[in-house]
């Protein structure tokens, strides 16, 4: 039976996310390197894993008034080819109803049988075409619920953006991370100018436009995955979110210096901190992975990363001795600011991992402090906005050792909030929400 090779490769990777917790975006890539889809094809492809999984809830609530049996009981991939139709329903304008109910009763037959192919072809004919037309709940009488559904957000974090934000709030962020994020590059420097890169880039049918004031980021508006580039090959560039831009500029290193990176693969912030210095200083990347330290090794090679070194050790042990000039602690945490970028960490994320990676975060700003020689600069920063770890973790720490906050340079200035503090927003700019501290440690 032939079926569309595009949407059958999603069910695949759709049952790896849902069923097996495989990470979507390397689930998506791993897919990539095996089957051989034209450009368009992948796009599509994308398109359709990280849409579905970004609005699970609601296709869930929409299959759920029109399913009579309870979803749970359903074949998994007759489930994925469902929330995959409704998701095309609601967000694909480009694809006719049509074609994306015959296209899913193909797949039910080949994952399925007749009967499942005609429950798809009964449900998926049914269901909305339009956000107008899906019944929710009642905002007045259950905020919560209904922005839970209407933006397919887990409850518990809706309900905590409501306490720690208010109503209007909390639904600009749901409605902020609905939406797909941009796709951004940084300029390696070492080996080119952003001018001269966007320029290239126009050049070989791509549309960019730089992302001030964020001195080497450029978005690119349209044209092929910018990794299948010859010029990513030949390290001219690297993707990365602008906001993951912004805490190696705020550590600010500089020519002869000695940098820490304290948990830094896959290097990307360790090949910028080389790059920002010129290539002239001594960068060592430490990961408690060693495995991993492998792609910190290969990102340096790939970009001409010079002075870059790699340490295997745990951050809240370092296995260093004091005296580096700066040390940048872009610490694990929960992730909540980048959301639009990898939508299934939403279903995997618990109401307590804030409060319980706190605790390791404390651990790595400790040390980053103890590791620092007086007079040098420590930058922390993480991925997310949760009190727990972000104001609560640099508070501890300016209680107990001998820091104070300190800005950065001018240009940074709209997402500074308070003396050394920084926040991105991505209702403001579409950056990823990232929180930065900048801090001097007493000499």
């Amino acid at each position: 039976m032939k079926v569309d090779p595009v949407r059958d490769a999603a069910v695949g990777i759709l049952l790896q996310v849902f069923e097996r917790g495989a990470y979507l975006n390397i689930a998506l890539d791993k897919t990539l390197e095996r089957r051989p889809l034209s450009e368009r094809g992948r796009r599509f492809l994308a398109q359709l894993v990280y849409g579905t999984v970004r609005a699970k809830l609601l296709c869930d609530h929409v299959l759920a008034h029109r399913v009579e049996q309870p979803l749970e009981g359903l074949p998994r991939p007759i489930l994925a080819i469902l929330r995959m139709g409704v998701f095309q329903s609601l967000y694909c304008n480009q694809v006719p109803h049509p074609a994306m109910v015959n296209t899913s009763v193909d797949l039910a037959r080949k994952y399925g049988h007749a009967g499942t192919a005609r429950l798809v072809n009964a449900v998926l004919r049914r269901v909305p075409q339009r956000m107008e037309e899906v019944r929710l709940p009642d905002p007045q009488e259950d905020r919560a619920g209904y922005l839970s559904i209407r933006y397919s957000m887990p409850c518990w974090l809706v309900e905590r953006w409501l306490k720690e934000h208010g109503p209007a709030e909390a639904e600009s962020l749901c409605a902020a991370y609905d939406r797909q994020a941009p796709v951004t590059i940084r300029a390696n420097t070492l080996r080119t100018s952003p001018e001269d890169l966007a320029n290239k880039l126009t050049a070989l049918g791509w549309t960019v436009k730089p992302l001030s004031p964020i001195p080497d980021a450029i978005e690119i508006l349209d044209g092929p995955a910018p990794a299948r580039s010859k010029l990513f090959r030949e390290g001219l560039f690297i993707v990365e979110d602008a906001a993951s831009m912004l805490p190696p500029h705020l550590l600010e290193p500089q020519p002869g210096e000695r940098v820490l990176d304290m948990c830094a693969a896959p290097g990307v912030k360790t090949t910028h901190l080389a790059q920002i210095a010129g290539g002239l200083a001594r960068v060592a990347a430490m990961d408690v992975h060693p495995g991993k330290l492998r792609l910190v090794r290969e990102n340096a090679a790939r970009l001409g990363a010079p002075g870059v070194s790699t340490v295997c050790g745990d951050g809240a042990r370092p296995p260093l001795a004091p005296g580096f000039d700066r040390v940048l602690v872009d610490a694990p945490c929960s992730g909540l600011g980048t959301l639009r970028r990898r939508p299934d960490l939403k279903w995997r994320t618990t109401p307590d991992l804030p409060a319980r990676i706190a605790l390791t975060q404390r651990s790595l700003l400790r040390s980053a402090i103890e590791v620092c020689k007086n007079g040098g600069v420590i930058v922390y920063s993480v991925c997310t906005f949760s009190p727990e770890e972000t104001d609560d973790v640099v508070e501890a720490c300016l209680a107990e050792r001998n820091v104070a906050p300190e800005d950065g340079q001018d240009w940074l200035s709209p997402w500074r909030i308070s003396r050394g503090r920084y926040r991105t927003d991505p209702r403001q700019a579409g950056l990823d929400g990232f929180f930065l501290m900048r801090l001097r440690k007493a000499s």
